[in-house]
């Protein structure tokens, strides 16, 4: 159950939903219960972090 869990978080941040609605799905008081699933994210480029600090979709 467990796994099945952790991929289900790390799609909704593929999603790139609003980390206080997975923070709120996941059940979780702080973000250190997430940290857990960040090495199965995948790395963002310096390019698209760029684009998406400024607000691009």
């Amino acid at each position: 159950m467990g796994r099945v869990r952790s991929t289900w978080l790390v799609e909704l941040f593929v999603e790139r939903l609003p980390i206080t609605v997975i923070v709120a799905a996941a059940g979780v008081d702080t973000l250190h219960g997430l940290s857990r699933i960040l090495p199965f994210l995948d790395p963002v480029s310096a390019d698209e972090a760029a684009r998406l600090l400024r607000g691009g979709k």
